[in-house]
């Protein structure tokens, strides 16, 4: 009964009436549609404009590498939603199941065109090739690589990467969208080779950074930078960024700090996602470049028109709390369950 969870949840989603959605689960007495997420992206009945429900779980599902080369929705319960968990602090009462949808990696291809990913774990994404693809609420803790042919129209947004950078090593890439995400630890973006002039990387935030960054023709703005290492933006439009160390910057850069404490810029406690809240009088906040109707949002992942979420808990109503009696008398016709549900939009 306690992995009621995600099955709730879809009537939260709409969906043509061609469409259908599929479970994922492997839960041991757990009975769902498939209990690998290989086995959803590989079968033929799984059709273009589906919706895959990836539930929780203590164990990693495997996707084996499997290529993504038709359209789905992929969702899970989020992250970091177990406040017990000492490595990973997360954020009670999010989800009546604290555990995570985690999957490992698989390649995106140009058949995914229009696919969206949300609420996962992600141990490893390889791009060959794939265009409209979205990550959002995403927490990866695998490779994010542009591995072969061009992509476009790729967008990471309300994301956390831990230890993981976005990194590029074939092919070309365009409209390219990073926004309102967390890069944690070694976690960075090293994209020499984005083209076009649509590459758009804003209100994110860097902490304890120690990897080099490489950005090539970008918009970057309303980002706090909290890295050890001078930041390589060519052909870069740079303004209202905060950074901790004295960035080199261009002459035409605008309105961006340099030599800042992160110590004075975020809380550094709570949760491992809430800690990189601003805190009161940050020298981020109500700096950043205007977004929208939002008039000098704060800069960071949880500023500007559509903040960061914390543990990315999916845009769809979920349970967060759930009781059940351990037993019922035998030859008892009803079973009263308690439940609580909310809107996560």
């Amino acid at each position: 009964m306690k992995y009621l969870s995600l099955l709730v949840l879809v009537s939260g989603i709409s969906v043509s009436s061609q469409a259908k959605v599929w479970r994922v689960n492997n839960n041991p007495g757990v009975l769902a549609d498939y209990t690998a997420t290989s086995a959803a992206i590989n079968d033929p009945n799984v059709l273009s404009g589906d919706t895959i429900y990836v539930e929780p779980s203590a164990i990693k599902y495997s996707a084996n590498g499997a290529i993504l080369n038709k359209k789905l929705t992929i969702i899970g319960a989020g992250y970091f939603v177990d406040p017990a968990n000492t490595t990973y602090p997360g954020n009670g009462g999010l989800q009546a199941v604290p555990l995570e949808s985690e999957i490992s990696y698989f390649y995106v291809a140009a058949g995914a065109a229009g696919s969206k990913f949300m609420g996962l774990n992600m141990d490893g994404t390889y791009f060959r090739g794939a265009t409209n693809i979205t990550y959002e609420r995403i927490r990866f803790t695998g490779t994010f690589n542009f591995e072969s042919g061009n992509s476009s129209n790729i967008t990471v947004r309300k994301c956390f990467f831990h230890n993981i950078s976005i990194t590029q090593s074939g092919g070309a890439i365009s409209d390219m969208v990073i926004e309102n995400t967390i890069f944690s630890g070694s976690a960075t973006i090293v994209l020499p080779a984005l083209t076009g002039n649509n590459n758009i990387i804003r209100n994110n935030s860097f902490y304890n950074n120690n990897n080099a960054t490489t950005i090539t023709n970008a918009y970057f703005a309303n980002n706090i930078v909290g890295s050890i290492l001078q930041l390589n933006l060519t052909n870069c439009t740079i303004k209202n960024n905060v950074f901790q160390i004295n960035q080199t910057l261009p002459l035409t850069a605008s309105n961006n700090k340099v030599n800042i404490n992160m110590a004075d810029v975020y809380v550094l406690t709570g949760s491992f996602d809430t800690r990189l809240k601003l805190k009161a009088g940050s020298p981020a906040s109500g700096t950043g470049l205007s977004v929208g109707t939002v008039i000098n949002p704060d800069c960071g992942a949880f500023g500007g028109t559509d903040p960061y979420i914390p543990s990315g808990i999916p845009a769809i109503p979920t349970i967060y709390t759930f009781t059940a009696p351990t037993s019922i008398p035998s030859g008892s016709p009803t079973m009263n369950i308690t439940f609580s549900t909310r809107n996560n939009n």
